[in-house]
């Protein structure tokens, strides 16, 4: 078979020796980060192994199921982030080719999917996007100097105003900051009416990817007001959540935080910091905007998986076993009723 499928369990993880830099850049398709997404989303977290160019190339990929088993499944690459769908390759393997020879081998497998949901950062000719979300990116070859200069005075004076007033901040990766963060990601969940993941995910990220992990919290006095978390790697700094009390919304700290975030890249030698997704023209779109040198799209495609080949339907074959145990008379009837639904 040209495609297998293999399910994804803890033991998968790979051995913790590591360089930190590979176990960062892989953060987000390692075992244990899917797995926990698997729970929360209720999937089924598996790899595709798929023979393509004379190689077999290794698909992160989740199955939906549908409830009791009743309807069709739904195959998803990229689920919670579309990093969770990158795939390894070769360099100058064309990627729409990937793609349709997935959907070309796929019905092999008989998941009982008829819809493949796709996450990427890659455009995928001829196929419609469904979605209009980007990643915002702050680019730190401009220096931090540079990038005050260019912002507005209005900007420069909201950054301040939060340290004047004794806004201060920590970074670490230790539980408590997990915790400070957690309190204030669940305040501004129900701020946005959007709902939050558990506190098991968290802690279950943290156990695994505790060295891959930035924490940022923002205080008055003693007080969290704003957080965020972030995934660390040699290139980039990914902004994956972020918290904020909303009662302080007013004091500017979430632009502040952010800025000291982005103090802290060019502290630290980080290229990029990725501010994460958001819906084109929202609200934090165009906040994060007056940050970000360039925004990325993500594109989210919905592609009908094929179903598995065969020349005569179900209603042909049954139609040949009645002509065949039928009196001949039976056939000529049959043949004037349906004969043209088959061309």
């Amino acid at each position: 078979m040209a495609i297998r499928i293999k399910e994804l369990n803890n033991s998968a993880e790979p051995s913790s020796d590591l360089g930190l830099n590979e176990l960062n850049e892989k953060v987000f398709t390692r075992p244990a980060f899917r797995l926990a997404l698997a729970r929360e989303y209720k999937l089924q977290a598996i790899d595709l192994e798929l023979a393509f160019h004379d190689q077999m190339i290794s698909i992160p990929a989740f199955l939906k199921n549908t409830a009791l088993g009743l309807g069709a499944n739904t195959l998803i690459i990229g689920a919670g982030f579309d990093k969770t769908g990158e795939i390894n390759t070769p360099t100058g393997l064309e990627y729409s080719a990937l793609v349709s020879e997935l959907l070309a081998q796929l019905p092999a497998l008989n998941l009982k999917a008829q819809r493949l949901d796709w996450r990427t950062t890659q455009s995928l000719p001829c196929a419609i996007d469904h979605s209009d979300k980007v990643e915002l990116i702050v680019d730190l070859s401009k220096t931090c100097d540079q990038r005050l200069k260019d912002f507005s005075k209005s900007t420069r004076r909201n950054i301040r105003l939060a340290f004047k007033q004794g806004f201060h901040f920590r970074i670490g990766n230790d539980l408590e900051l997990l915790q400070a963060f957690y309190a204030l990601y669940l305040k501004q969940m129900h701020e946005v009416g959007s709902l939050p993941h558990s506190w098991r995910f968290f802690a279950e990220l943290h156990h695994h990817y505790q060295a891959s992990m930035s924490l940022f919290v923002g205080y008055f006095a003693e007080t969290p007001v704003v957080a965020a978390l972030a995934f660390s790697s040699k290139d980039e700094l990914y902004g994956a959540w972020m918290g904020l009390d909303p009662a302080y919304k007013k004091e500017n700290v979430f632009l502040t935080m952010l800025w000291s975030i982005i103090e802290y890249c060019e502290q630290t030698g980080k290229p990029y910091y990725n501010l994460g997704r958001s819906s084109v023209a929202s609200h934090a779109y165009d906040f994060k905007l007056r940050l970000a040198d360039y925004t990325r799209p993500i594109h989210y495609y919905e592609l009908p998986i094929p179903k598995a080949k065969s020349s005569r339907s179900p209603v042909y074959s049954s139609a040949s076993w009645l002509i065949r145990n039928s009196p001949p008379f039976v056939m000529n009837t049959l043949s004037r009723h349906l004969l043209h639904k088959f061309y």
